[in-house]
């Protein structure tokens, strides 16, 4: 499958706010040959708006010159862009405290105006050869996992996909390890391809552009890595040609959401290895809760302080031998963070047609709202800006031991 150009990101691209450094980024961009690179006249909301509709480019110039907090900006942007991102800043205070901060913050470089063009090359070159020494610039991988089968692992793991990639306009990959019986891309209405398992039997083809080829589009951000064996031949993969596929993947993405099988084999150990956190989708029957504390005692033992999020599925069905909510967390010895009620019409319909069911409202979709912002990290500045609203002044003290970004969100529930 050929790459069009347009799926492609930017080599650079440019956004200032005076016409002299934009001639100035141009000369570099035609001195040095860079293809499909360019600098525009923008201001940060231009940056956004373009970010939200285009893959991240390699390398983003930004002048910051007029932002009234370029620190929060600059989150902003990076919150818009996937880990491999190099962001030059360019503004008009020469100002050590603030290069120091923007370093910290993981911008490859602070360019004071009038720019030079020696100078501004060799920031580009840097860019684009090197990443920054101080941020980890990896995507974060969620794994998921089913205590029984039917549990609704696949379910969680498309629609979650969807709405980080249509509602927080984060580039995010589904991965479907269950490569005998996968059904995730029948969820995504994208067909499966062997491409992916082939690649897999050779190690010496991976590298950033094949896996362009083996990565399927389901829209602008959302994107597909699955394949289905023959079930005469099963599964024969290079455990090491994986975990450097997972580990260049993990730099173009956003989030990387494992969609796992139960039997703990070694793709789905390097996915473990890998994951930053583990949610767990059971439902109320004594099986699903023994085996939901077996899971758990598997992850302490393996993952330990890694996140896990319990998910009950189902909730609501009425069945003979139901566990209570108060008796499963008896059972796992761990609290059920969240409750998905029974909507098989909704979910069957969806799956039947290959849609996401939170395209629709519905209570199903409110909890999956919440387990995305859950692995977002906004349910925290969510919870403490409910607190503030509900207790008006008496939690203002709280204020004070607030972060800035966790202050600002919570300002912005307030407005």
């Amino acid at each position: 499958m050929a790459v069009s150009s347009s799926d492609l990101p930017h080599n650079l691209i440019g956004f200032v706010g005076d016409p002299v450094s934009e001639q100035i980024i141009n000369n570099v961009i035609k001195n040095s040959g860079m293809t499909y690179s360019e600098v525009r006249q923008g201001t940060l909301a231009d940056i956004i708006e373009f970010l939200k509709n285009n893959r991240t480019p390699k390398v983003l110039i930004v002048d910051i010159s007029d932002y009234e907090l370029p620190l929060g900006d600059i989150t902003k942007i990076r919150e818009h862009c996937t880990p491999n991102v190099n962001i030059i800043a360019i503004g008009s205070k020469n100002d050590v405290g603030l290069f120091r901060d923007l370093m910290a913050m993981g911008v490859s470089d602070y360019l004071v105006k009038p720019l030079n063009d020696s100078l501004l090359r060799h920031a580009v070159e840097v860019a684009r050869g090197s990443f920054n020494e101080y941020v980890e610039k990896t995507g974060k991988m969620i794994y998921f996992v089913s205590s029984v089968g039917g549990a609704g692992t696949t379910t969680a793991t498309a629609n979650v996909g969807w709405i980080l990639a249509n509602r927080h306009f984060k580039r995010t990959l589904v991965m479907d390890m269950d490569f005998l019986f996968g059904t995730t891309n029948l969820m995504l209405d994208i067909k499966a391809e062997n491409a992916y398992l082939d690649i897999l039997e050779s190690p010496d083809k991976i590298d950033d552009y094949f896996t362009e080829t083996i990565i399927k589009k389901c829209d602008q951000r959302l994107h597909y890595l699955g394949g289905l064996v023959d079930l005469l031949k099963g599964v024969n993969t290079d455990l090491d040609a994986f975990e450097t596929l997972v580990n260049l993947v993990k730099k173009q993405f956003n989030y990387l959401l494992v969609d796992s099988q139960r039997d703990f084999d070694g793709i789905n150990k390097v996915c473990m290895k890998k994951a930053d956190s583990f949610v767990i989708m059971s439902e109320m029957s004594v099986a699903s809760a023994h085996n939901t504390m077996r899971i758990l005692e598997f992850l302490h033992t393996d993952q330990p302080e890694k996140k896990v999020v319990i998910a009950a599925n189902k909730v609501g069905l009425s069945s003979r031998g139901a566990l209570t909510k108060e008796s499963f967390e008896r059972v796992i010895g761990k609290k059920i963070n969240y409750t998905m009620p029974l909507d098989e019409g909704v979910t069957l319909a969806a799956a039947n047609i290959g849609q996401p069911l939170v395209v629709s409202a519905s209570p199903l979709t409110d909890v999956l709202e919440d387990l995305t912002n859950d692995i977002l990290g906004k349910k925290e500045s969510q919870d403490i800006a409910r607190a503030i609203i509900k207790s008006k002044g008496s939690t203002i003290a709280r204020i004070k031991d607030l972060t800035l970004g966790t202050l600002d969100k919570v300002l912005t529930k307030l407005k």
